[in-house]
This record gives C-alpha cells, structure tokens and sequence, in this order.
C-alpha cells in the first residue's frame, strides 16, 4: 500500500477509516498504527434500526 508505505518512510502515523472492526484488524496486521473502528454515523444507524425492531415487537 503506497499511502501506509510513504507514512512510515516519513516517520509518521499512517491511519485509515474501515467501516468494521473485520477490516480494521485487517489493516492494523498490513501496518496501519491507527484505525477508526467504523464511524458514529455507523453505530447511530444500528441503534436506530434496533429501537425501532424493539417498538414494532419484532
């Protein structure tokens, strides 16, 4: 991965957004030293559709 590559050739933190935890494992063993573990946009959406399966007794 050329970004992650050029980060560590320039001594500084190489970090990428993933949209799971699957995927940021993933890049945490290819050498990223930060990952975002998907975003709160992400999570607000899961709750939501939980909130409303639990309000329509599913």
């Amino acid at each position: 991965m050329a970004i992650r590559e050029a980060a560590h050739d320039a001594g500084v933190i190489a970090a990428i957004h993933t949209a799971s935890g699957d995927v940021a494992r993933q890049r945490i063993a290819e050498g990223f030293t930060f990952v975002t573990v998907a975003s709160d946009l992400t999570h607000l959406e899961i709750a939501a559709a939980g909130h409303l399966s639990t309000a329509r007794g599913e």
